[in-house]
């Protein structure tokens, strides 16, 4: 898929990180970009920046992706007014750093709910009107490294991209089943710099405080991000060119894959898991 100029591209999270970055990119490339997220402030922004970067038209959108009837709504009114997207990116996601069994229920159902159950939200208010139109287009879902490569404090997180890399997978089987025009990236970055880390930000007045999460740990973990990761700009060029060049897989880190061969050794060997952070996350 090359032609984009005019077309429309919706993100999902796309405030900040690599959300914005998408935006940026599909802006760059002449269309019209609608970008979706909770932070109402950050998204004018956005909005600012896709049309100097050359977007046919821009729009902002304050949404959250759990409201399944919101994103229903959101899809008529879009492809009524525009036609349905040429590229839908389902991107919004939160981290929280913490032990399953010290996390509470609505810690787990919140992140579960925004990672998971928002892109199948997102998915199922887009796909059939861009099924309706015949029209060639792309979903690019955005999973992680971590949904592979599990990592200490991070099991919900993780067990979300484990969940949303089979949906992604499953979704591109049914729909080359379906000889659909519309087809399916999974996007799995590693280390990003990025706000992910500062996830309380988006908490509804009342949920549960990050409590119990050490703030030396945190802190270490926020600055090997800033010091490992790749800025979200380049994320966004390496979708583009993928999604350019019709793939599913789309990994920014590539070297983190060296350590997929080796796990999947010790399943079926039985071997007990095991997490080397410098192998596994190795720059």
């Amino acid at each position: 898929m090359r032609d984009f100029a005019g077309r429309t591209a919706l993100v999902t999270g796309a405030a900040g990180g690599i959300g914005r970055a998408l935006a940026h990119a599909a802006a760059a490339r002449g269309m019209r970009v609608v970008v979706a997220d909770l932070d109402a402030e950050a998204l004018t922004a956005v909005l600012d920046e896709c049309r100097a970067r050359g977007a046919a038209v821009a729009e902002a959108v304050a949404l959250d992706v759990r409201d399944a009837a919101a994103l229903e709504a959101l899809a008529a009114e879009v492809c009524a007014r525009d036609g349905a997207p040429a590229l839908l990116f389902c991107n919004a996601g939160v981290l929280v750093p913490r032990r399953l069994w010290e996390q509470t229920a609505r810690e787990f159902d919140w992140l579960m709910d925004i990672n998971v159950k928002g892109v199948a939200n997102t998915v199922r208010a887009f796909l059939p009107r861009m099924l309706a139109t015949g029209a060639p287009g792309r979903i690019v879902i955005t999973g992680s490294m971590g949904g592979f490569i599990p990592s200490p404090m991070l099991a919900a997180y993780s067990a979300s991209k484990a969940a949303v890399w089979a949906m992604a997978e499953t979704l591109a089987l049914d729909l080359a089943a379906a000889k659909s025009a519309v087809g399916v990236s999974l996007l799995a970055p590693g280390a990003v710099r990025t706000r992910i880390f500062e996830a309380d930000r988006h908490r509804e007045a009342g949920a549960d405080a990050l409590t119990g999460v050490p703030a030396a740990m945190r802190d270490a973990m926020i600055a090997g991000t800033a010091k490992a990761g790749i800025d979200p700009e380049e994320v966004a060029r390496i979708t583009f060119e993928a999604v350019e060049a019709g793939r599913f897989w789309i990994f920014p880190h590539p070297q983190m894959l060296a350590a997929l061969p080796e796990r999947t050794a010790a399943m079926v060997e039985g071997r007990d898991p095991e997490f080397d952070f410098a192998r596994a996350f190795r720059r």
